[in-house]
């Protein structure tokens, strides 16, 4: 038996039949994973630093062709972490503020991969990034303002994405 089955039988032993120590869960349809993806919420991407100790950094995202695509400026502790070694892994979710029977509905997509680096030429990707977050006027005289930074393109494309949706 898993350390994890195990876990879940003291649970139920000690809290009763029918009792589940986890919410019960299911698998996003591609409907609902690009729903979520498409919201202008940060993305976590994680990467390794020299010490072998994780790092978590939320970004601002786009999910296009199959991958995470974000930007940076250059010199950021990510940044070099990715340049030392590619290895990444990035979670986006949401939590319903509401609860229903000790349960708060969320939905999450998460993925690793190999982090490739690039300059972002023009800006083209940290103007798109921004306008998914901001809108209007005001939006658009802060892409271009941070769209004028010298920055750099984060492709992570996963080996295979892992959705979950409590209800």
């Amino acid at each position: 038996m898993s350390p994890d089955a195990r876990i879940v039988r003291d649970v139920d032993k000690r809290l009763g039949a029918g009792h589940h120590a986890r919410p019960l869960r299911r698998t996003m349809t591609s409907e609902e994973t690009a729903a979520l993806l498409a919201l202008d919420v940060p993305a976590r991407l994680a990467t390794l630093e020299a010490t072998g100790f994780p790092r978590i950094t939320p970004l601002w995202f786009l999910w296009e062709d199959g991958a995470f695509w974000m930007t940076s400026v250059d010199g950021q502790p990510h940044l070099r972490n990715l340049a030392r070694d590619p290895r990444a892994a990035i979670c986006v979710d949401v939590e319903e503020s509401r609860e229903s029977e000790g349960v708060r509905p969320n939905r999450q997509v998460k993925g690793h991969g190999l982090a490739v680096l690039q300059p972002d030429v023009a800006g083209e990707w940290t103007r798109r990034i921004t306008l998914k977050y901001l809108h209007g006027s005001a939006g658009e005289k802060r892409a271009s303002a941070r769209a004028a930074m010298p920055r750099i393109v984060i492709e992570l494309r996963p080996e295979r994405l892992i959705t979950h949706q409590t209800p």
